[in-house]
């Protein structure tokens, strides 16, 4: 049998937020198998058997648990990611929602209604951002709570066997 890791004792306000995370709906899932996790070795299990209930790997659960020792409850939350900077800055976002929120013959163009290639054409002639593809309009205006609705088709006929044609 593996023996029992040797985790510094909890207080009691760590084991009442670890205990609260534990049994929150909302918790998100890494969040729940890291402090599942640092709750078995509370409660006196080896790392390998620990980390086997809370379904994580025997190495991310060495890592957590480091970390867990030197920063404690909050080091169990995931860390800001840089990832890639934005191209577009604030100007840009500006233009394509005062684009998309306005109607295309107040422009002095030829349709009633934005689609997102006309958008993105409007944009790439008119605004001067030749850089910017569908989804980075898409995405921009997602975050401004805005976005397209797809279209729906149907077909009518005065086909008196329609009807039957249809579902063949």
């Amino acid at each position: 049998m593996n023996r029992p890791f040797l985790l510094p004792p909890l207080s009691g306000e760590d084991l009442l937020e670890l205990q609260r995370l534990i049994r929150a709906p909302s918790t998100a899932a890494g969040l729940y198998r890291r402090c599942l996790l640092i709750w078995q070795l509370a409660a006196g299990y080896s790392i390998r058997d620990a980390a086997q209930i809370a379904n994580l790997h025997y190495t991310n659960a060495h890592k957590w648990v480091k970390r867990f020792q030197s920063d404690g409850l909050a080091s169990l939350r995931e860390r800001k990611r840089p990832g890639r900077p934005r191209i577009h800055g604030g100007e840009i976002e500006d233009v394509v929602i005062k684009t998309a929120t306005s109607r295309p013959p107040d422009l002095g163009l030829g349709f009633t209604t934005w689609s997102l290639a006309k958008l993105e054409h409007h944009l790439r002639q008119h605004s001067g951002i030749s850089s910017i593809s569908r989804e980075t309009i898409r995405h921009i205006l997602s975050r401004h709570g805005l976005r397209f609705l797809t279209g729906q088709t149907w077909c009518e006929s005065d086909d008196p066997e329609f009807e039957v044609k249809k579902t063949l």
